[in-house]
């Protein structure tokens, strides 16, 4: 071997354990969390220069939040990142807290420091594997080239739950005291002790000169707070750089979905989003095994997406995973056959539409099916009761009644706006006679023009609650082919409902009660928009963005807010959104949004943000 060859050979071999050694930086996102968003900032730098990407507004109030409004004039590009790594955004809530920040790569820590100006190094929390620098409840916790900033915070009712322990375990009374609503139900014995363990004094009032007695409520609330914030950051720390059990140590699902080639990827773990709701505590307390069984169903319940920039095209493509039990009843609500009579009443004038078509009798059969033997299970009274219920419904109530009337099928059209004259009250004061009072004025309000509707079988259902209303308002009258429900708009506008053709139709365009009530004929969707509705999955939806921006009433923004839409308008495009066959499984979507135009995807994707981002400010 030559010498050039075992220089070689020795690089390689040095290059080796640095490249798995190497730290990056989504391996610091906590186990907590259930929510990622994380940028492939590489991908996405090929397409959206830095230097564009700073001068946004939209980026100008981040950087301006990020850095506290302390490094004036400080961008990103001197933040001293390492955009060679993942940017990675991240939320979670837990029983008793939330956790929120982002991970990302550090490139310099001068830099770095110069726009983080306001954290300070924190010797007591720092270790030989890390560092951390502390402002207030955030922490910036670097390891090697990475870095997490994290913020974690206890939820206020169990601070006050501990509070509350501590307070009425020393004797003292309630702080709230009020004769006519004393809350004695909060006047528990004994120091609260849950997942967090006991709060001794000594973690209360760390300086012994102190006297604990001198505290009010208020006072030891924060210290309550600062205790169990001190011992959540303690604990997430340790997973994280102590055992090695970030969440994407432990979650393979993260992993391969990091391992995409996009240019962003979405995680959302739902079963412990479903595992954290509050509106559960009281299965977990009282119902346990009931409990158990939720968590069962709601096993494998994850949302994960994918951005990609095309050449005049930006896609995300969604795929919604989950159980069998959930499957089960999904895969039967989703095998609706498409109602073709729908699409009849979309005229191709629409600047955006949607359907929504699935069978509500199968699912409801299915869920039955799956649910009420989990609940039958149960030994409680109340549980029994309920199934009891449920049991005598399903044998009583006439389901062809119930789901004739509405089977599933949903479509909705929207086509601009229009002009309504309406009445508002205005306030009206006299600075001579000191009179003050209100008045009733005319007033015009532009009102959106659209049409919705639902599949129907059992069209003398409708007819009969219709006929019932005729009879106790005068406002409601049957006009032959629709009926009309007069001043129900903003009380000023007319509301048309028409009961043909398997379909019930609402409606505030009178031209569509008048003259199309049968449908709109050869005004109708064009073949080919048409086929990609009944293509489609359960559910479909266009929307015409240049379209809606055309139609859109600009005396109701701002001048600066007006600006930015009229930039918009010529250079935006349509967004399509359509599911696929829903399996066992999972359920794939698909979102497109195609535009016109030379630019590249990623600088009209910043553009079109900036311009929704302000336009949305007040």
């Amino acid at each position: 071997m030559n010498v050039r060859l075992k220089q070689f050979a020795t690089s390689l071999f040095l290059f080796i354990p640095f490249a798995f050694i190497a730290q990056k930086a989504e391996k610091l996102i906590p186990k907590d969390a259930v929510t990622v968003f994380s940028i492939n900032n590489i991908n996405l730098l090929q397409k959206i220069s830095m230097d564009d990407l700073v001068k946004y507004e939209f980026m100008e109030d981040v950087q301006s939040e990020l850095f506290d409004g302390s490094t004036n004039g400080k961008t990103l590009k001197d933040a001293g990142l390492d955009f060679d790594q993942k940017l990675s955004v991240f939320y979670g809530k837990g029983e008793n807290s939330e956790i929120s920040g982002f991970t990302f790569g550090v490139k310099n820590l001068n830099e770095l420091f110069v726009v983080f100006d306001d954290f300070q190094k924190d010797n007591e929390w720092s270790k030989d594997a890390y560092t951390v620098y502390s402002t207030f409840f955030n922490h910036l916790i670097i390891k090697n080239n990475s870095a997490l900033l994290l913020r974690v915070e206890p939820t206020m009712e169990f601070i006050d739950k501990v509070t509350d322990s501590i307070w009425y375990s020393r004797g003292n009374e309630n702080p709230f005291f009020n004769e006519d609503n004393l809350e004695e139900d909060v006047m528990e014995e004994g120091v609260y002790e849950g997942n967090e363990g006991y709060i001794n004094e000594e973690e209360l009032y760390p300086d012994a000169t102190n006297d604990p007695n001198v505290k009010n409520y208020y006072e030891l609330r924060d210290s309550v707070q600062l205790v169990l914030q001190r011992r959540q950051l303690t604990r997430i720390l340790d997973e994280i750089f102590i055992q090695g059990q970030s969440l994407y140590d432990t979650d393979p699902r993260l992993v391969e979905q990091m391992s995409h080639n996009s240019e962003a990827i979405f995680y959302m773990d739902n079963a412990r989003t479903i595992d954290k709701a509050n509106g559960l505590w009281y299965f977990q307390t009282v119902l346990p095994s009931l409990y158990k069984d939720i968590q069962e169903l709601y096993n494998g319940n994850l949302i994960v997406g994918d951005m990609f920039l095309r050449n005049n095209r930006i896609e995300f493509e969604v795929t919604t995973n989950y159980g069998p039990g959930l499957g089960e009843i999904y895969k039967e609500m989703n095998s609706s056959k498409f109602d073709k009579k729908m699409l009849k009443y979309i005229p191709e004038s629409s600047t955006g539409y949607f359907t929504y078509n699935v069978d509500l009798r199968k699912a409801y059969e299915k869920a039955y099916e799956v649910i009420m033997p989990i609940l039958s299970e149960e030994k409680n009274a109340q549980i029994a009761m309920n199934v009891l219920t449920i049991e005598l419904l399903n044998e009583f109530i006439n389901k062809d009644a119930l789901f004739g009337t509405y089977k599933g099928g949903v479509f909705g059209a929207f086509n601009g706006f229009k002009k309504i004259k309406t009445k508002k009250i205005e306030f009206y004061y006299d600075e001579e006679t000191f009179e003050y009072g209100e008045r009733v004025a005319e007033a015009e309000e532009d009102m959106p023009v659209f049409i919705m509707g639902f599949s129907i079988k059992r069209k003398d259902i409708p007819d009969k609650v219709l006929k019932h209303l005729g009879r106790l308002t005068s406002k409601v009258k049957n006009m032959g082919d629709y009926w009309v429900f007069e001043n129900a708009i903003l009380d000023a506008a007319p509301l048309y409902m028409i009961n043909k053709n398997g379909l019930f139709i609402f409606t505030n365009d009178g031209e569509v009660a008048l003259n199309y009530s049968n449908g709109f004929g050869k005004k109708r969707l064009n073949a080919k928009e048409r086929r990609k509705a009944k293509k489609s999955g359960f559910m479909y939806a266009n929307v015409d963005i240049s379209e809606t921006i055309e139609k859109f009433p600009m005396d109701i923004l701002q001048p600066r807010q007006m600006d930015k839409l009229q930039a918009l308008k010529g250079q935006s495009g349509k967004m399509e959104l359509e599911s696929g066959k829903t399996s066992l499984k999972k359920t794939d979507f698909k979102i497109h949004y195609t535009y016109s135009g030379e630019e590249n995807s990623g600088k009209h994707l910043l553009d079109l943000i900036n311009s929704i981002y302000v336009i949305s400010k007040q």
